[in-house]
């Protein structure tokens, strides 16, 4: 019970503080795995659902539909590839970019506001 109305954390031995680190380093890359085999498993649904509306408008649809359908079914099959392989796909930069373009719409309704509120939240 003493311990827990202190807000000082114990004394780490270097070998404790060691094993620590390394576990912590290992907890962070297991999230890393988890994150980016998730991110693999979407771009592969997005590129089989592309798939899907290629063949759909392979049989009925214009060329003008068929052209924009294999378009995108190509950049979600290089999206896939890329995670696949590792790389840093390019349309994760593109779903951060409506982010930072809905932030300054929000800065336009309330521009004075808004450093107002973080400044409270840091005060907390």
């Amino acid at each position: 019970m003493a311990m827990a109305e202190t807000n000082t954390a114990p004394a780490l031995d270097d070998e404790t503080n060691a094993a620590l680190t390394l576990y912590n380093e290992y907890v962070k890359a297991d999230r890393e795995r988890t994150q980016r085999e998730k991110r693999v498993k979407k771009a592969e649904r997005a590129k089989e659902e592309a798939a899907a509306v290629v063949k759909k408008l392979s049989e009925s649809g214009s060329a003008e539909e068929k052209a924009a359908a294999d378009a995108a079914y190509r950049e979600a099959n290089d999206a896939w590839r890329k995670l696949r392989d590792g790389e840093e796909p390019e349309p994760k930069a593109e779903e951060e970019a409506p982010a930072t373009e809905e932030a300054p719409a929000a800065d336009e309704d309330g521009g004075e506001d808004a450093p107002a509120a973080e400044a409270v939240s840091e005060e907390e």
